[in-house]
């Protein structure tokens, strides 16, 4: 059984006439009848009754009429739907982030995407890096955005932007000693810091590792949010990325450390799998990506530049 059976024969169906089925399929009237005993055979069945001048169809005609109708109707759909996704009428993109770039970085990005880009399905989730790293490899997600680099060699990643670290404190916070903060003194205060998996925690520990310090005293809080509410209530002091603390140190709600020890720059990154092909929706989003940041060096196929 195959498409051109299927056509064939709602055409004879429809006409009830093979002559005039032969010129509707423009096929001689042999290759129309030839096709017609192929489907019966086919679907072990006699669909057609054929008289001199006269052809009606079997209860099973009937049957396969109504079958044949409903398919060719699918495949005439799922053709307009290809050519609408090849010329970017409709798409989709699945986007991760971590945390930070997540509640930070990209909402304000979402909402132009979306605006401009109505007929696609744009779906977002934030999930710890682990775990964001490993959909975009099974290809759950098309694409994620992530602080600092992927903890596996198979993605691919692209830089996106830049951000610094800083340290803060709530203005009631006293911390001893003079600034900058020396280890000494950054050794005493209570230290908040974020859950044990996240791209932050263990960029935090390294950094903790790399200057020696051995912290007296610290708190784990789940997300930035949750950290920087943490040290606004006066429970310690943070090392954040400076992106989630901007609002918090203009209105006077978080105040910067000085530290003797030099904190790192920090990047954030595009990745998705090598082999990925991305279409109209993820050429927009990667586009709308290059335009937003500055700092981005991403590598947009001739396609994905209009």
């Amino acid at each position: 059984m195959n498409l051109a059976q299927l056509k064939t024969f709602v055409a004879v169906a429809e006409l009830r006439h093979f002559a005039r089925a032969a010129s509707l399929c423009n096929l001689s009237q042999p290759a129309v009848s030839h096709q017609i005993a192929q489907l019966e055979a086919a679907v072990g069945a006699k669909l057609l009754n054929r008289a001199a001048r006269r052809v009606s169809l079997t209860v099973a005609g009937d049957v396969m009429l109504e079958e044949a109708r409903r398919i060719l109707a699918a495949v005439d759909r799922a053709r307009e739907r290809m050519h609408e996704v090849s010329t970017g009428a409709v798409g989709r993109i699945r986007l991760g982030a971590t945390a930070t770039p997540g509640l930070y970085l990209l909402p304000p990005l979402l909402v132009k995407y979306r605006a401009a880009h109505a007929t696609f399905d744009l779906q977002f989730q934030i999930g710890a890096v682990d775990e964001i790293a490993d959909r975009v490899i099974r290809n759950d997600l098309d694409m994620a955005v992530l602080a600092g680099r992927p903890p596996t060699s198979e993605l691919r990643a692209q830089l996106l932007g830049r951000d610094r670290w800083i340290a803060v404190r709530a203005p009631t916070t006293v911390v001893s000693g003079r600034e900058p903060l020396r280890r000494a003194d950054l050794e005493r205060p209570c230290w908040i810091l974020r859950e044990v998996g996240s791209a932050t925690r263990r960029e935090l520990d390294s950094w903790i590792h790399r200057h020696r310090l051995i912290l007296s005293n610290t708190m784990t809080f789940d997300g930035p949010d949750a950290v920087k509410r943490a040290v606004m209530a006066g429970l310690g002091i943070a090392i954040v990325s400076k992106s989630t603390v901007e609002e918090e140190l203009k209105s006077r709600r978080l105040v910067s450390l000085r530290l003797a020890l030099p904190l790192p720059e920090r990047q954030f990154y595009l990745v998705d799998h090598p082999q990925k092909h991305h279409g109209a929706a993820c050429g927009a989003m990667l586009r709308l990506l290059a335009a937003t940041f500055p700092d981005a060096h991403l590598t947009l196929r001739a396609d994905q530049l209009k």
